[in-house]
């Protein structure tokens, strides 16, 4: 009876919206940012703040705000990409893309991971604009505190011995105040609602302020996890070219941990949550995240330029995590505060960017909590170019350097190319460097695990390839390798983290997209496998060597519908792994994903979603059915040891926008 109101809601909305103003089919608008307007244009003077009588002032055109990409990046998602669809948290987006294979545990807002391509969760970087989001601890990307809904631009960059994502939020101009109501249900635990309020206080100055309560899990024991986002900010133009960003993010989680669920065979689980036995009945984690910065924005005195090109900033974090258990009790809590700055410089075809950060951490750990170490510091400095030596070849390189404060210290060189032969595009590249080892592999203390002040720099060496075929402006194959040797890798063995013997990462990716007016096609076979290093191919290596096979697939229907009252997207998208493989592990007590592990191989698995979405005027609603053959060709699937996937569920959404 639900699903048949909602079903009736839907259509009873979109009738009643067939006879007004319809929408225009146009590519442009399409893609047009519906949560942000500019509905006259304006502009900034010396009287803006003081004579409060818009009817003298003098009207001008506006430049909206651009923020300068980092230097040889790739623009991943937009506001465009992202508004037809909510995903329950980041790796849920990421676990379709091309190269990717997710180590997910069932419920979202957990510390899921991904493998990409060759790189390993521990080899990943997040940044909001210049703030580094990893934790400081266990180095560890937190994708479940990403505010998803409120992302404008999403930039990844492949630097060959990491990769690094990059986002900015939704930039807003408004004559008139505006708010969003987001909503989304599901069976069980999950919940989310999300209200967002953003108001001018003059031409010049805005104010937003959003609340995010989240709630899942609840379908086997142990399993349920609530959260809140709150989320501030205060933007000031203090003139055509400057300007003036105050935001402050507080993210807290309550999080049942059941370290997996009890069999001996992954291929005999029942699946069936009264009868599956949590390893920890009733472990719980508390988490806590805040964020305040303030930045700085300049762009160039010329009226025809809207990117900027400086960005400075201070900024204060605080990180804390604690987990009670049975087997071990752990905790930890780190403020920080760091300054940060980038410059971009465009001589003709050289394009250079430099940037410094520099943290000051203070260790506020109690005493009988899991990270005795001292107060430490770190200096993060990086150099980046481009250069487009002819319409054919563009070369691209960067260099960074790393010290802390405890005497470790690591470095990147990496350089690629783009050969651009008419529709083929070759892209080669190749990295080496070193990754220091992050404070808690270091100097942890708790009743499971210990650091080791001993550890040494890991040690990479890459190289990787890509080709693509352009088949016409809407239509691409390409193929994608890359190589990892990594020398004094890091990982627990036992009870205590250790350098362990060469190995290599290895990872290929063949894929297609084909985007045509109305329909989005693409597809990918992923391979992933851990082997012996090429400097040392003799040694055994610690991890299983199986092949990690994904096939992925989508295809979607867009277009307008009732006498173009309502624009539609609805597909579905697919996945199989053919062969079984062993997962990357996760350490509760640690927070961090590690290949080295006896956990089992996975069973054979396939998923199906589909997923329906209709704008109404500035109402999007949202119809998931995730899992749908569960129960009908398979009882369920994993994809990580002892944590089973969510069953088949339905999810409806809604987001409203309203200008008022």
């Amino acid at each position: 009876m639900k699903i048949q109101r909602i079903i009736f809601i839907l259509i009873f909305c979109v009738g009643l919206s067939s006879s007004t103003v319809a929408q225009v089919n146009s590519t442009d608008l399409d893609s047009t940012n519906i949560d942000s307007t500019v509905l006259q244009p304006v502009g900034f003077s010396d009287g803006d703040l003081s004579t409060g009588n818009d009817t003298t002032k003098e009207s001008f055109k506006v430049r909206p705000w651009e923020f300068h990409a980092p230097l040889a990046s790739y623009l991943a998602e937009t506001d465009s990409t992202l508004r037809w669809q909510s995903w329950p948290d980041w790796t849920y987006k990421l676990s379709r893309d091309p190269g990717v294979i997710p180590y997910r545990m069932g419920t979202s807002l957990r510390s899921n991971a991904v493998q990409r391509f060759a790189h390993e969760p521990r080899h990943q970087q997040l940044y909001w604009e210049g703030i580094p989001m990893n934790d400081p601890v266990s180095g560890a990307v937190n994708w479940e505190r990403i505010p998803e809904h409120k992302i404008g631009a999403f930039y990844n960059q492949d630097l060959g011995t990491q990769y690094r994502s990059t986002y900015y939020l939704k930039q807003y101009y408004l004559s008139k105040p505006l708010s969003r109501l987001i909503y989304s249900e599901s069976k069980f635990s999950h919940r989310n609602l999300k209200f967002e309020v953003s108001h001018n206080l003059s031409r010049r100055t805005n104010v937003q302020l959003s609340y995010w309560d989240r709630r899942t899990g609840g379908e086997y024991p142990n399993s349920e996890v609530t959260g809140r986002q709150i989320f501030a900010k205060v933007s000031h133009h203090l003139s055509e070219n400057q300007y003036l960003k105050l935001n402050f993010v507080n993210n807290n989680f309550d999080v049942g941990r059941p370290f997996g669920y009890s069999t001996q065979d992954l291929r005999l689980f029942p699946f069936d949550r009264f009868t599956a036995v949590a390893n920890e009945p009733s472990a719980k984690s508390q988490e806590q995240a805040n964020t305040l910065a303030l930045t700085y924005y300049q762009r160039s005195a010329d009226s025809t330029e809207v990117t900027d090109n400086l960005h400075a900033g201070i900024y204060y974090k605080k990180n804390a995590r604690s987990l009670n258990s049975s087997t071990d009790s752990t905790s930890y809590a780190v403020k920080s505060a760091g300054i940060m700055g980038k410059k971009w410089w465009r001589i003709g075809g050289l394009s250079l960017q430099a940037s410094a950060n520099y943290q000051q951490f203070f260790n506020q750990t109690k005493v009988n909590g899991s990270l005795p170490a001292d107060d430490w510091s770190l200096l993060d400095t990086e150099g980046r170019v481009t250069l487009d030596f002819t319409p054919i070849i563009d070369f691209k390189g960067g260099v960074n350097f790393k010290y802390r404060s405890d005497g470790f210290q690591s470095y990147r060189v990496n350089m690629s190319s783009d050969i651009s032969v008419g529709p083929l595009t070759i892209t080669p590249g190749v990295s080496s460097g070193t990754v220091m080892p992050t404070i808690q592999q270091l100097y942890w203390n708790s009743a499971s695990y210990q650091g080791n002040p001993s550890l040494k720099e890991e040690k990479i060496q890459e190289g990787h390839a890509m080709a693509s075929l352009s088949l016409g402006p809407s239509a691409k194959v390409g193929l994608r390798a890359q190589h990892k040797d990594i020398i004094d890798g890091l990982a627990i063995v036992d009870s205590s983290f250790v350098n362990i013997s060469n190995y290599a990462s290895q990872s290929a990716a063949v894929f297609f997209e084909w985007d045509p007016t109305h329909f989005e096609f693409d597809g990918s076979v992923n391979l992933h496998r851990f082997t012996n290093s090429l400097l040392n191919s003799k040694t055994s290596i610690a991890m299983d060597p199986a092949k990690r096979v994904w096939l992925k697939g989508s295809a979607y229907w867009k277009g307008y519908m009732f006498d173009r009252a309502t624009y539609v997207k609805v597909g579905a998208s697919g996945m199989i792994s053919p062969f079984r493989y062993q997962a990357d592990h996760y350490q509760p007590q640690l927070n961090i994903w590690q290949p080295v592990s006896n956990d089992q191989r996975l069973p054979f698995f396939t998923n199906v979603d589909i997923d329906i979405s209709a704008r109404v005027r500035s109402i999007i609603f949202e119809l998931s059915w995730e899992n749908v053959f569960d129960d009908v060709s398979q009882l369920g699937y994993f994809e990580t040891a002892q944590y089973p996937m969510s069953s088949r569920r339905f999810i409806f959404g809604v987001r409203a926008l309203f200008r008022n």
